[in-house]
């Protein structure tokens, strides 16, 4: 059953943190031909504006989730030894092993009787993060859960692709649930349509399409690989070591079953349109946020956009992202709103919820670079320094 309800369960405050690095559109106009009214129509059709992108080298999606973290803790008072459950949401790991989530897990200080997770997931991955942790809740399993995505998403886009690059920006969030046999239900619609898989992929990111490079012949191999491109029926030249989007199956996947997927979830947990503050859509641009709105009942006003405009599509952190800026400091009563992710997969994931005004929502800030961030350089010294000392 793709629907679930989860009682006793609590969301207790959450912030976002993005690069400082901000890059408006109308500072490429070079990649449109220094056509200013060309821009504008982008903008008013499909909402580009400004992104928020890495700029150090080396950084991860783990420095600004454990930013989140750090700067949810400051701002809540909360004991992180109280946090017994740490659920780490992210698409590209730090390393392939151990899981990240142990490195998270050490990063935040956090008692060795909290038990991490690492999901594997994208742009659904903040939704379906909040289903596992309610869940354990509702289990009787955990009774205080951090919930964490960070992605990087920008990083390895070639800026003259002007397909990919003026969507995608970085983040980090972190959510806070706990149980709460006060809480209002959270209700779930969760539906897969893995036949579209390959509608976003990193198809060589893997073990299928790894190459031994401690033979001659298969690093050879690997490297031709990375430098070929394929012209694209755009003229642009992708390269196959990067991701592949199908947008048009992905636009057909997300105007037919989003939707479907929403007006179900409202019906199962009885749901009004007019009882709804807020339909909180994954930022995926102002174009398909609208048209899912529109294709869901909802009017304009009550689906903002505002977090595509400012920040990007920031992938699993667009809905928090949303939340932090249309709910902070705007809450005075209990609220009911609908979130909803989705992307590759291809997965839709719903939720309808009761927000209440001792939900904390701490804004969207700037990632400010810790005292021990380590450039990639510095890694990689760090590394054949340790390799070097260890006695065996």
């Amino acid at each position: 059953m793709s629907k679930s309800t989860f009682n006793n369960v609590k969301m207790v405050a959450q912030v976002v943190v993005v690069p400082g690095n901000e890059i408006n559109i109308y500072d490429e106009a070079q990649y449109y031909d220094n056509n200013i009214k060309r821009i504008d129509r982008m903008r008013k059709m499909v909402g580009f504006y400004k992104r928020r992108v890495s700029s150090e080298p080396g950084v991860c999606p783990t420095d600004y989730a454990i930013a989140a973290a750090e700067k949810l803790f400051s701002q809540s008072g909360i004991d992180r030894n109280s946090i017994d459950c740490l659920i780490y949401m992210a698409q590209r790991q730090d390393f392939s092993q151990p899981s990240t989530c142990f490195y998270v897990h050490n990063k935040l200080n956090l008692s060795s009787e909290c038990v991490p997770f690492t999901i594997n997931h994208g742009c659904a991955a903040w939704a379906y993060g909040m289903y596992t942790a309610a869940s354990f809740i509702e289990s009787g399993a955990h009774k205080r859960i951090l919930l964490l995505c960070g992605d990087t998403a920008s990083i390895g886009i070639d800026p003259s692709n002007r397909i990919s690059a003026p969507v995608f920006g970085d983040a980090g969030s972190a959510t806070l649930l706990e149980y709460d046999p006060n809480a209002s239900p959270m209700f779930f619609n969760i539906e897969t349509f893995s036949d579209g898989y390959q509608a976003i992929i990193s198809p060589f990111s893997g073990a299928r399409g790894r190459f031994d490079i401690s033979k001659t012949s298969e690093r050879t191999a690997y490297l031709d690989l990375l430098d070929s491109r394929i012209e694209t029926d755009t003229g642009y030249k992708a390269g196959i070591i990067s991701g592949y989007m199908d947008g048009i199956a992905v636009f057909d996947f997300t105007i037919q079953k989003v939707p479907q997927n929403i007006t179900a979830l409202m019906e199962y947990a009885n749901f009004g349109e007019t009882d709804i503050k807020y339909l909180c859509l994954h930022q995926a641009n102002k174009q398909i946020v609208q048209s899912v709105a529109t294709e869901s009942g909802f009017p304009l006003d009550k689906t903002p956009y505002s977090a595509f405009e400012n920040y990007g599509n920031n992938t699993m952190n667009s809905i928090p992202t949303i939340l932090n800026t249309v709910l902070k400091d705007n809450i005075t009563e209990p609220t009911k709103i609908i979130c909803s992710g989705f992307g590759n997969g291809l997965t839709v994931a719903s939720i309808a919820m009761t927000i209440t005004p001792d939900t904390r929502f701490y804004g969207v800030y700037d990632w400010e670079k810790p005292d021990d961030y380590m450039t990639r350089e510095q890694y990689i010294e760090y590394w054949k320094n340790k390799i070097a000392n260890t006695k065996h």
